[in-house]
């Protein structure tokens, strides 16, 4: 059984139970349902991208800074796939024109949107994709790789403390002004803790739960694996100001054993 990734690095581990594709790594991570269908329309044929705007639709041409030329190899693995396993983790897309762009080529967060030219990122648009448009989205995908089998997968529904920096700051500033006066203030700070959801990542995994639902499309959210482990098991810590997203090498094993057992489940 051949298993096509359409996604990013949290599709990885299904890569130690199963022969995959190449289209993540060689091509591009892809988040939202118009980066996954401008990638499907890439691999086909249906679509070509001038350089100058590939160069910056695709993870893989943004790290390698040249575009990522056309093969024949992508027509192979698609016609090759019995499964699609297709990653939603966003509602935003990056529109420059009609193209799609990779968030890393205008995400100001991250250094690579430096090596973009100034009129990209100027003229490229951040847009919320309403629940109509990615219903749309989902049934045109499973439009393009008909008679292969799509399973939907959501995003990490991870949980963070939202009062540390507010926390962290107010201890600090009182270290600074009172540290002499008040010895508690040197010793180790308890932060309040206040765990919450991600409420956009939450509304998008129940948007995609209800939409595979009515297409009687298979769903798997990773975040059942937290019945049985600890988030800091599984996740790893990000640097200040980005959410959970990456797994660590035991949630990598643990993720990809269980989705394993789905696909193999679906496929019989």
């Amino acid at each position: 059984m051949k298993v096509a990734l359409l996604g990013t690095c949290r599709l990885l581990p299904v890569r130690r139970h199963f022969d995959c594709t190449g289209f993540d790594q060689d091509i591009s991570y892809v988040h939202s349902t118009k980066e996954i269908l401008q990638l499907l329309s890439f691999i086909t044929k249906r679509i070509e991208i001038p350089d100058a705007v590939n160069r910056f639709c695709f993870r893989t041409s943004i790290l390698n800074r040249r575009p990522v030329p056309h093969s024949q190899k992508f027509v192979d693995q698609f016609n090759a796939a019995d499964l699609f396993v297709v990653e939603i983790c966003a509602q935003k897309k990056y529109m420059f024109e009609e193209y799609v762009m990779h968030h890393l080529a205008v995400d100001q967060r991250l250094h690579y949107y430096r090596d973009t030219p100034k009129d990209i990122r100027q003229r490229t648009v951040a847009v919320h994709q309403d629940s109509d448009e990615i219903d749309e989205d989902i049934d045109e995908i499973v439009r393009l790789v008909h008679p292969r089998r799509v399973l939907v997968v959501s995003h990490f529904n991870a949980m963070v403390n939202m009062a540390p920096h507010s926390a962290i700051g107010a201890v600090g500033k009182a270290r600074q002004l009172f540290g002499r006066l008040l010895p508690f203030a040197k010793g180790r700070e308890t932060v309040p803790q206040e765990f919450t959801t991600i409420k956009k990542r939450a509304d998008l995994i129940q948007l995609l739960g209800r939409i595979s639902g009515e297409k009687d499309l298979p769903f798997f959210d990773p975040t059942v694996t937290l019945k049985d482990h600890s988030q800091e098991s599984l996740l790893q810590e990000e640097a200040p100001g980005l959410p959970p997203g990456h797994y660590t090498d035991f949630g990598a094993e643990v993720v990809g054993r269980v989705m394993a057992g789905e696909i193999n489940r679906i496929m019989g």
